[in-house]
């Protein structure tokens, strides 16, 4: 039995009492406690009834919340152990921990009033604050999460990408398809594309697995995808005059690099590409 409760119950005796326990149990509560010698018949009582309301509180006080699919029921059991570790700290669990046989950490987002992180062994703590659940970042492990408190979805905060980095993380993705590496930087194409062009946060699981069918796919393939995806953020994310104004200027240094290096497959996809989404942004702008 849970002497914390038990502690709890006696301490705010006038909250429990006659509400939930009657003063009759109060009472063998704290005899209990204080290590006094109980009759047999209190013994019963204590271990029966008594029992069982403190267990029921228990049970309250261990509430979790989950959310998404395809969480590992023994893991799901284990986050919420963690969580119980937390005490009175608004707190979630997410990523690979939960749905993924293999993972390198475990994500607990700690809701607080500063922002910080920190390693605790496999544990990556991660404080943030309630308005960063507007974030997509944070939005899409949430989505996917086991918590110690009901998580209210507000609706996203949602930016477009300077397009300096779109264009530096679509140059990351090609490169990691054709050496072949990790090629993490897919996930992040992946959000991105459903985040500018159907307004969507894409939780964590889902993002997961599209990123993993992706990876499966023949370079090719996934070179066509990315391309595809990316040309879609620019035209969806920014105005054609202002994509065609800075493409204009980045294709002129592209084609200096292409003549002046002997491996330079990759600033061949990036001109192709580039050259189309500057040509149909020329179109766009004839027209109005």
């Amino acid at each position: 039995m849970n002497k914390e409760i038990c502690k709890t119950v006696i301490e705010r005796r006038a909250s429990f009492v006659p509400s939930l326990f009657t003063a009759r149990q109060a009472e063998i509560l704290e005899r209990y406690l204080a290590g006094r010698k109980l009759s047999r018949t209190e013994q019963t009582y204590l271990y029966s009834a008594i029992k069982k309301k403190v267990d029921a509180l228990g049970a309250l006080n261990e509430e979790s919340y989950e959310r998404g699919d395809g969480i590992i029921r023994e893991r799901a059991l284990k986050t919420r152990e963690m969580l119980n570790r937390l005490h009175k700290d608004k707190a979630f669990i997410s990523g690979t921990f939960l749905y993924s046989k293999q993972y390198n950490d475990i994500d607990i987002y700690i809701i607080s009033n500063k922002r910080k992180q920190y390693h605790k062994g496999k544990e990556h703590h991660i404080f943030i604050t309630e308005s960063d659940l507007r974030k997509p970042i944070f939005l899409s492990a949430a989505k996917c999460s086991v918590a110690n408190f009901r998580i209210e979805e507000k609706t996203p905060i949602i930016k477009r990408p300077s397009f300096n980095d779109l264009i530096v993380t679509y140059e990351m993705a090609i490169n990691e398809i054709l050496e072949d590496s990790d090629q993490k930087t897919l996930r992040d194409i992946i959000f991105e594309y459903r985040l500018q062009t159907r307004r969507e946060v894409i939780d964590s699981y889902t993002l997961d697995r599209m990123t993993k069918e992706m990876i499966s796919r023949k370079k090719e393939e996934k070179i066509k995808e990315v391309n595809r995806m990316v040309k879609e953020i620019l035209l969806h994310a920014y105005s054609s005059r202002y994509t065609y104004l800075e493409l204009i200027k980045f294709l002129s240094r592209l084609r200096k690099d292409i003549e002046s290096l002997t491996t330079n497959d990759n600033l061949i996809i990036y001109r192709d590409m580039l050259t189309e989404v500057k040509d149909e942004c020329r179109r766009a702008e004839s027209r109005t």
